[in-house]
């Protein structure tokens, strides 16, 4: 087929690639399926530039039957093993790579946020009680002067 980059054979498969804290996107393709021979390649080329994101293109020929797979392709994500989002096609041709782009945008800072400090890093600065918006705020004690 060309652009399937993996294949899951069982129910344990899928439970293993998405037991990972990493954000993980599968890409549901088909070999008769004319967008598919765009959105894999596209998908592909993106999922290149985020490595902290999991991603699998599957034909869904060699992959057991997921149930929230109607039609192809059909990218589902997960996070923390559980399905957050899902998209039946990218939407119009000129649009695709932005769409595309966007999510693995996002699902990337979401687990770059995850992600634990280096124990180098120095620790986070206390909230700041200047403004009642910041977190952490604390109004002065009554009769008191903020600062003073």
């Amino acid at each position: 087929m060309g652009y399937a980059t993996a294949t899951i054979a069982n129910a344990e498969e899928y439970q293993r690639v998405l037991s990972t804290s990493a954000p993980v996107f599968l890409l549901f393709v088909s070999q008769h399926c004319a967008a598919c021979a765009g959105s894999a390649p596209l998908f592909e080329r993106i999922a290149g530039k985020y490595p902290a994101v999991t991603s699998l293109v599957l034909d869904c020929a060699q992959t057991p039957r997921h149930p929230e797979v109607t039609g192809t392709p059909t990218l589902l994500i997960y996070l923390n093993g559980n399905l957050v989002e899902k998209l039946k096609g990218f939407g119009p041709e000129d649009q695709q790579t932005q769409r595309v782009e966007a999510l693995f945008k996002r699902y990337a800072l979401l687990q770059d946020a995850a992600a634990p400090a280096s124990p180098a890093a120095p620790p986070p600065l206390p909230p700041s009680g200047a403004s009642p918006h910041a977190p952490g705020y604390r109004p002065p004690p009554a009769g008191g002067r903020a600062g003073s």
